[in-house]
């Protein structure tokens, strides 16, 4: 029992104290994005990918190449994030957050984007990377488009279109938008201090029982 104490316990903590962490790290972003929700948003030329939740404004076209980010849920319903390619007519390629598509009926069926030609002017928000969903498996992608892939992985999204390394999430009201992708209620460290709660409530269990049966031992050696 001491072994298995001695070993459980920091692991339990460490949990513990990670997801305390991973609060901080979403508080620290929801006041940044908080600090620049009223900001003006930047030209194309102007855009720092390093900066979390800049305002930049786009002029150019929309281009075929689309992920489809399998697996999401909104308002009760299934389908997909839609990124799509933007050139900007000052040369810098983009990454756009369109929003949500419902899924259709069928599995082996992907859903329609609805086209956007022409040249537009659209205004987004540079999402930060805030890591990714584990997967068993590595997530192999189509070699046709648009490619239904498993995570949004940016980096490799923009590796692959030689785009800047940043989401663009669209704003609402936003030529070509669908249902806009989500902003600040994500950033809620209320799932975070939850689970810290779990691991230190399952530290101080697991602390309350060795005590309590190195007492009820002590008492039968007594005897």
């Amino acid at each position: 029992m001491s072994l298995f104490v001695v070993i459980l316990l920091p692991v339990v903590l460490t949990l513990g104290a990670w997801q305390l962490s991973r609060g901080a790290e979403k508080r620290a972003l929801e006041s940044d994005y908080l600090d620049r929700l009223t900001s003006l948003p930047v030209r194309a030329a102007e855009f720092d990918p390093n900066v979390r939740f800049q305002r930049v404004k786009l002029d150019g076209e929309l281009q075929p190449e689309t992920f489809l980010v399998d697996n999401q849920v909104l308002n009760g319903k299934t389908g997909y994030w839609v990124l799509q390619l933007f050139n900007e007519a000052q040369g810098s390629r983009f990454i756009v957050n369109r929003g949500f598509l419902a899924a259709p009926a069928r599995r082996d069926q992907l859903p329609e984007v609805p086209a956007l030609p022409g040249r537009v002017q659209l205004i987004g928000v540079a999402w930060p990377y805030t890591g990714l969903i584990p997967v068993l498996d590595d997530d192999p992608w189509p070699p046709t488009w648009p490619k239904r892939v498993q995570r949004l992985d940016i980096k490799r999204m923009a590796q692959l279109l030689s785009a800047e390394p940043v989401e663009v999430r669209l704003e609402p009201g936003q030529a070509g938008v669908l249902q806009p992708a989500p902003f600040a209620q994500v950033l809620s460290d209320a799932k975070h201090r939850g689970y810290a709660a779990t691991w230190f409530g399952l530290a101080i269990t697991l602390l309350a029982g060795y005590v309590f049966l190195g007492i009820r031992n002590a008492r039968e050696n007594d005897k």
